[in-house]
């Protein structure tokens, strides 16, 4: 089975460089934040989706190896691909890219728990992404 899995293309603006003339490393995490976005949109499983069925679901924990810089102009790929995981979870793993050359810039992972809109940890599976992930035909 192929793995669900979304590309964004950004252009490097001067406002995300630093005196060194590298992307600031901050600015990775909102690429990141974009392409999680855009496959919630692809995928049917955005933000609002996950707040209107009563959740949350935070960044537990974040794992980041930059490979190289880029800098102002430079095209990036960010892929984001979904790892299949058990229970009430949600795992990315990232590759940006430079469009130019395809070289690696970055690859991270990140993982997100759902919690309650009162801000109560959800230790099993939501009904709602139980349902999500069987409309994906078992990709997950």
């Amino acid at each position: 089975m192929e793995p669900l899995r979304e590309t964004i293309r950004i252009r490097v603006r001067f406002s995300e460089v630093d005196a060194l003339r590298m992307v600031w490393h901050g600015c990775y995490m909102q690429y990141l934040e974009d392409a999680r976005e855009a496959f919630g949109r692809r995928y049917g499983l955005t933000y609002l989706h996950i707040f209107n069925s009563g959740y949350v679901a935070p960044i537990a924990d974040m794992h980041v190896q930059y490979r190289q810089p880029a800098t102002i102009d430079d095209l990036l790929l960010v892929e984001i691909t979904c790892r299949p995981t058990p229970g009430g979870k949600l795992i990315f793993d990232y590759r940006i890219t430079k469009e130019s050359d395809a070289s690696l810039v970055l690859t991270a992972t990140t993982i997100q728990l759902f919690m309650t809109r009162e801000g109560v940890f959800e230790p099993s599976s939501p009904e709602f992404f139980d349902e999500w992930k069987k409309s994906m035909n078992d990709e997950l």
